[in-house]
């Protein structure tokens, strides 16, 4: 495949995150697809545990857009840095809604053949998606130190 190639099978995979269509994802993930970096403990293996994930993500925010700011492809990976932007309007990671726009940054490299993502890593700013969630405070919330 070219990268340009895989780079369009990365821009159907964030269409269904955004779209919600989790059937899709039979047709872009391979059968033996592995997930390297389980986004919640106890997912099942391959395509259920993506189902599973993109399924939380889009009950929790309905109007959920994903960001694409980069994408690389180079060989049989392909690098995105992106953005989960939408409205928390449902639990995600037992944080109840809060009403406010969410924007969960996050890098990842999947690695596809044959017009199917058969790998996937991923690196998520999960400090400031507590934080916006309401979790933990930001620091102006929570001084480390006093000042007089």
């Amino acid at each position: 495949m070219s990268a340009e190639e895989s780079k369009a099978v990365m821009r159907r995979f964030w269409e269904v995150w955004e779209q919600g269509n989790i059937d899709l994802l039979d047709e872009l993930l391979a059968p033996e697809y592995i997930n390297h970096t389980l986004a919640t403990p106890d997912l099942p293996p391959g395509r259920e545990g993506v189902k599973e994930v993109v399924s939380m993500f889009h009950s929790a925010m309905p109007d959920l857009r994903v960001v694409v700011e980069d994408m690389i492809a180079e060989g049989d990976k392909v690098a995105t840095r992106y953005a989960l932007e939408g409205t928390h309007k449902g639990e995600l990671f037992g944080a109840t809604p809060t009403g406010r726009q969410l924007s969960i940054k996050s890098m990842t490299v999947e690695r596809v053949s044959e017009g199917k993502i058969i790998e996937h890593w991923r690196v998520t700013d999960e400090l400031e998606m507590m934080r916006q969630l309401g979790a933990i405070g930001t620091p102006e919330n929570n001084p480390t130190s006093t000042e007089e």
